[in-house]
């Protein structure tokens, strides 16, 4: 059982329906706008609306302070840049890294959650429209971490919240989500860190299928739990 001291701070979405992808229609407005070819949003199309019932999504990604528990319970390993059974106290609230699909998996199962689908992640971001980034439809270089040289606590960047008040969905690390093309792979949400391109900050962005055994320093995680 995970220690009572663990909080989990979680935000309610709705029943509704996940505007996800990105539409055919789209394209060549988006290549425009973010000097991309239109083959650069091949992955995300043709988009869908996919009905999901309501469910709570973590508010920011799960922090280093929160996996320590899950260290101090026997549940996982610490990563290895910490040094030590506890992350350094200056990162203490920034998002764990160095864990793969399987960690991630095995720290929600030890809290009593699970890890949120790709059209969860989306209508966490978007709510009920299809907007490209989750505070709205222009970039705005503040309200995400990225271009950066490494993790940021989490939460720091309020205003880039969802509408339903969901943290760091653009930049900071990206998330993996319970969505597998295959067994060797997991779909990967949100940017990161070390983005460059905004293109990769929006919404509909898979960037990339992630490796589900890769440990890297710009992969986190955020949890969700059904309702």
């Amino acid at each position: 059982m995970p220690s009572s001291k663990l909080e989990l701070d979680l935000v309610r979405i709705p029943q509704g329906t996940a505007q996800t992808g990105t539409l055919p229609t789209q394209v060549d407005d988006l290549a425009e706008r973010f000097g991309r070819h239109p083959s650069w949003f091949d992955g995300e199309l043709p988009g869908a609306r996919v009905e999901v019932g309501a469910y709570d999504i973590g508010r920011t990604p799960v922090t280093n302070e929160q996996w320590a528990f899950f260290v101090a319970d026997g549940g996982g390993e610490a990563p290895g840049w910490w040094k030590a059974s506890t992350p350094p106290p200056d990162k203490a609230n920034h998002p764990v890294t160095h864990v793969n699909l399987h960690d991630a998996r095995a720290f929600a199962t030890w809290a009593g959650v699970r890890l949120p689908t790709a059209a969860e992640w989306e209508r966490a971001a978007r709510a009920n429209d299809r907007r490209v980034f989750p505070w709205g439809d222009e970039i705005e270089p503040s309200l995400a971490h990225y271009g950066a040289l490494g993790t940021a606590p989490v939460g720091s960047l309020p205003a880039g919240a969802s509408p339903f008040g969901v943290l760091d969905l653009s930049g900071n690390v990206a998330e993996w989500t319970a969505d597998q093309p295959d067994a060797a792979t997991a779909v990967i949400k949100g940017g990161s860190w070390m983005t460059t391109a905004p293109a990769n900050l929006r919404v509909a962005a898979v960037g990339q299928s992630g490796w589900a055994l890769n440990r890297t320093d710009y992969i986190g995680f955020r949890i969700a739990r059904s309702c």
